[in-house]
């Protein structure tokens, strides 16, 4: 009996943003050092963690990333110890997390031999770059839900989500047993909205995809035959995204009735696949990432133009935008025996031990405390900010575009245009053990202040509710427990159950289209 292996879309982004290894890597250090972190940090939730989120609730947000910078600079250029980790916890918070340019946070690295670093801060262009891209009074902020968009009336709240089955067909040869593979992409919603005193999920899929769709839900034998590896993972995962942007264009963002108010689609709203270079490749490999790309700015287009709020739930978040400062500041005024410098939790583990309380109350999510919002583009995720220091974005593209005539690359930097983000962590648990993720939600000028959106999005989230996702392991033997909300994870289940009956139907549409073939053979 044929049977398929099943992936979520953090699983397979995983799998495709693994780091390549260096000679003096060690995975059992490494294991070890977060292991030590992990505990650390959990052993002092009653204790040290308490004192610092009743701090961070009075410390201004903008105040603390310039501090953290320009202490790790003084660090750095002293010549302490850990200069070179410091120098990357730079380079992670400024450049990778809050998109600072080389201009304004110049990191240079020991010349051939030496040890020494350099930083070079301008701090108040970093100061301009803090005041428009970080949102909140404070690092933590007490945050209230929001319904004044809906007026009253009950809001409508969907949900989506993507599965990836890897299966094979028998193939029904005379002597030889033998099958060939393929992967299946499959994308599923669902819509929450309260009918009187009942609330309903009506579940929103395509069961029978046609050939115009199956061109990037089916990964085909013959892209493993013809690519290098790193194309193919990357294809795999591209597919997955260009599923979904698909699906919440034609399900959620063009139907002619109940028109969400929210969108809250598991995963992150950027492509994984989201690299300049990689847009113009001639190979299949582009033409997933192309199409990822042009699907995201139709989703951004009318998510626009309704205005729905369309938020991303990421789970796998390997940023550490907001988890270095934290440990920066625990250490500095906190607990002078803190060690920060050494490994670093990433955000959502470090936001899930900060925000959780046992204070915390959550039948009605009438008050949870949250991080500041941080505003990142499109171009930081493409890295144009460290390719483009100077951010004349026009001539770079002018100029890419002149050296790769053959494929326009308009979609790509009307995404830089329209593409920018808020992201924030809620703290909607009692327990550390129960992992949060990070919203991030496409912000545009008809949907008003980020802050006014983030109260909207937990007044959504109070009208369908949280539930435990017991789905993503990653690798564990016992779950990791995220905090989902009701719609996403309810899009999760669907997309992994209509995907099994697609995979089954796709594999008898290709044995039928085989035992065609099959007859013409002379």
């Amino acid at each position: 009996m044929r049977s398929a292996t099943v992936r979520s879309r953090d699983e397979v982004a995983g799998a495709s943003d693994a780091d390549s290894t260096v000679a003096d890597y060690s995975p059992v250090q490494q294991t070890a050092d977060y292991m030590r972190r992990l505990l650390k940090f959990e052993e002092a939730w009653e204790g040290t963690i308490s004192k610092a989120r009743d701090a961070l609730l009075r410390k201004d947000a903008r105040t603390l990333y310039l501090e953290f910078l320009v202490d790790l600079a003084r660090q750095v250029n002293d010549g302490t110890s850990r200069t070179a980790r410091l120098a990357d916890l730079i380079r992670d918070v400024a450049i990778r997390g809050l998109g600072m340019t080389s201009d304004q946070v110049k990191i240079e690295e020991p010349r051939r031999g030496g040890t020494r670093w350099r930083v070079e801060l301008s701090e108040h262009s970093v100061q301009a770059h803090l005041a428009d891209h970080v949102v909140g009074p404070y690092f933590l902020n007490v945050l209230q839900p929001s319904e004044e968009r809906w007026s009253g009336r009950s809001p409508v709240i969907a949900g989506s989500d993507v599965s990836q089955h890897t299966s094979a067909i028998p193939v029904p040869a005379r002597f030889f047993r033998r099958s060939v593979p393929f992967v299946l992409n499959n994308a599923a919603g669902t819509l929450f909205q309260v009918h009187g005193t009942e609330p309903r999920y009506d579940n929103v899929f395509n069961p029978r995809p046609d050939d115009a769709l199956l061109r990037w839900m089916l990964i085909d034998p013959s892209y493993q035959d013809e690519l290098e590896p790193e194309d193919y993972r990357r294809i795999l995962g591209s597919a997955m995204d260009v599923g979904q942007y698909k699906f919440d264009r034609d399900y959620l963002l063009k139907i002619d009735k109940r028109v969400p108010d929210v969108i809250l689609r598991d995963g992150s709203l950027f492509p994984q696949d989201a690299y300049l270079d990689n847009f113009v490749i001639e190979n299949r490999r582009g033409e997933f990432t192309r199409e990822a790309i042009r699907e995201l700015w139709d989703c951004l287009l009318l998510a626009k133009d309704l205005p729905t709020i369309y938020c991303g739930i990421a789970k796998n978040v390997q940023l550490k935008v907001y988890s270095a400062p934290v440990d920066w500041y625990i250490a500095k005024y906190v607990d002078s025996n803190w060690d920060a410098g050494s490994y670093t939790l990433s955000d959502g583990q470090s936001m899930s031990i900060l925000l959780s309380s046992p204070e915390f109350v959550g039948a009605r999510l009438d008050r949870v405390v949250s991080s500041c919002l941080i505003r990142r583009s499109f171009t930081t995720r493409a890295n144009l900010n460290v390719r483009v220091p100077d951010r004349d974005y026009a001539r770079h593209f002018q100029d890419f575009q002149s050296r790769h005539p053959t494929i326009d690359i308009t979609p790509f930097t009307k995404l830089c245009d329209l593409a920018h983000v808020y992201m924030f962590f809620m703290g909607h648990s009692k327990s550390p053990q129960q992992q949060l993720p990070r919203y991030e939600f496409f912000h545009h000028a008809k949907l008003g202040e980020p802050s006014i959106v983030a109260a909207a999005i937990l007044g959504g989230l109070r009208e369908c509710s949280l539930i435990a996702d017991l789905d993503h392991s990653y690798m564990a033997d016992e779950p990791i427990v995220y905090l989902m909300p009701s719609v996403t994870q309810q899009a999760h289940l669907l997309s992994k159950d209509v995907g099994k009956h697609i995979d089954r139907m796709t594999g008898q549409w290709i044995m039928a289209r085989y035992r065609q073939l099959a007859t013409k053979v002379p």
